[in-house]
């Protein structure tokens, strides 16, 4: 049985805003550039619009990796993982490493003590985050997906075929790993999952 789990519209929504509102502002800082340039006939300066180009290149990326639309982009299966579009093997996967995006709860005395009291808690269910995964293989080494149900997309994999696994927290700049027993929290995540049909979601402070 396949496990899926799906991106966080409202964050890539976010995420997606922020890009191309960079994009319009520069496109008009180089357009204003560029008419200082032709007017100096310093014609030599317009090689600066290569940086356009390379975010027009990179806007399809953006969007792919940002998705918007309720479709799981991370499957979890007995012998595979898939990644958006990279299906990789259990037993090519070298380590997952799972980090839980957290929101702020006050100044930044409070948002550490917040960040080190929840790295030394059970984790957290019903969060979002990224899942990276380092994996052997002739094209690629690396995956990346932001989705929700980020802690037990972590369970899911590990229980697979024993691979290394790491969890943490991050809120800002700073970024806790994770100091609970894991392996306990496995083998309760192993008993829930077979009695408890849907998981209630954490009231844990989170970034989105």
């Amino acid at each position: 049985m396949r496990k899926e789990f799906y991106p966080n519209r409202e964050y890539n929504s976010k995420r997606r805003t922020k890009y191309f509102v960079l994009f319009a502002v520069l496109v008009g800082i180089f357009a204003l550039m560029d008419t200082w340039m032709i007017s100096e006939k310093f014609y030599v300066g317009l090689f600066l619009n290569v940086f356009i180009v390379l975010l027009i290149v990179l806007t399809p990326n953006v969007l792919k990796t940002n998705p918007v639309k309720r479709e799981p982009i991370v499957k979890i299966g007995d012998k595979d993982i898939t990644v958006f579009d990279k299906k990789i093997a259990v037993s090519a996967i070298k380590r997952v490493k799972v980090t839980v995006y957290l929101g702020r709860v006050g100044n930044m005395v409070e948002d550490r003590e917040f960040l080190e009291k929840t790295a030394a808690s059970r984790p957290p269910e019903g969060m979002m985050g990224s899942v990276e995964i380092d994996y052997t293989d002739k094209k690629d080494t690396g995956a990346y997906a932001v989705v929700e149900d980020v802690v037990e997309a972590l369970a899911e994999s590990a229980l697979k075929d024993g691979c290394n696994y790491e969890l943490g927290y991050s809120l800002g700049r700073e970024y806790r790993k994770n100091s609970y027993p894991l392996g306990e929290y496995l083998a309760e995540y192993k008993l829930d999952k077979t009695s408890t049909p849907e998981i209630e979601k954490s009231k844990i402070k989170q970034l989105i």
